[in-house]
């Protein structure tokens, strides 16, 4: 791999949920609920704060911009999540840019858990010497957002199917938040019956067909996520945090059968 030495970033305490997307869970004091996975603790937080890690989306080693791609997607994103809070209709354009958007909140999720996490290489710099290397997760989007299994949302044509916003009681979001759900005896695009995604805590957008009767929503949610869920205050069970953080922890430890 060839590269050359990336500038730093000026994004300091970088989100791994979007703040602007997270506030429709604040009470007046912009305070949010949140469980943390992978620290396995839960607490009250303002959103502005909430789910920052710094410096997250800096590479190590590639010379690229993510934090800047993932801003522009997201301020186009979050005025479209806004349209539809409202009550609005949507033009293709924008469509088509708010599934950028989700398509960013769930590849970025992939990875919430592996923040902090460094993992060591070689690079073959520009100048032809090699330097022993450890990559950031900024390193690790751009190298595998290519690579990863399954159909991108931007794939399946969700821009030309029905769109529905339900109306529900009280639901988290978090770095999992948007689900695809279909078969698995499909393949490609016809695998994906419908994708979800909370707008708020009372209204689920859902892209396709409708969710099949009695599905534990919450529970999948939150077993979809890699560290962060996110919820109005006095609605999530901070306790919880501790025990999926230990059970994945023992996961992790004992490996695959």
């Amino acid at each position: 791999m060839t590269a050359s030495q990336p500038a730093r970033s000026q994004v300091k305490g970088a989100h791994m949920v979007s703040s602007g997307y997270i506030s429709a869970w604040a009470d007046t004091n912009n305070v949010i609920a949140v469980l943390d996975l992978e620290e396995g603790i839960g607490y009250h937080k303002s959103y502005k704060k909430a789910t920052v890690v710094n410096y997250v989306y800096e590479p190590a080693l590639l010379n690229y911009d993510l934090e800047g791609e993932y801003a522009r997607i997201e301020g186009a994103g979050i005025r479209v999540i806004r349209m539809l809070r409202d009550g609005l209709e949507l033009t293709v354009q924008e469509r088509t840019q708010l599934i950028e958007f989700l398509e960013m909140h769930r590849y970025r999720g992939r990875y919430a858990d592996r923040a902090e996490v460094w993992v060591p290489g070689v690079a073959m710099m520009s100048d032809g010497a090699a330097k022993d290397i450890e990559l950031r997760l900024g390193d690790m989007t751009l190298l595998t957002r290519d690579r990863e299994p399954g159909p991108k949302l931007t794939e399946l044509g969700l821009e030309e199917r029905e769109w529905t916003v339900w109306e529900v009681d009280d639901i988290p979001t978090g770095d999992g938040a948007v689900m695809l759900w279909g078969s698995s005896a499909a393949t490609g695009a016809d695998c994906v019956s419908v994708v979800t995604f909370p707008l708020s805590p009372t209204q689920l957008l859902l892209i396709g067909d409708e969710l099949p009767e009695g599905v534990p929503f919450k529970m999948r949610l939150a077993m979809n996520c890699r560290r962060w869920i996110v919820g109005k205050k006095g609605t999530l069970n901070f306790k919880q945090a501790a025990v999926i953080a230990a059970e994945r922890a023992k996961e992790r430890a004992e490996g695959p059968a």
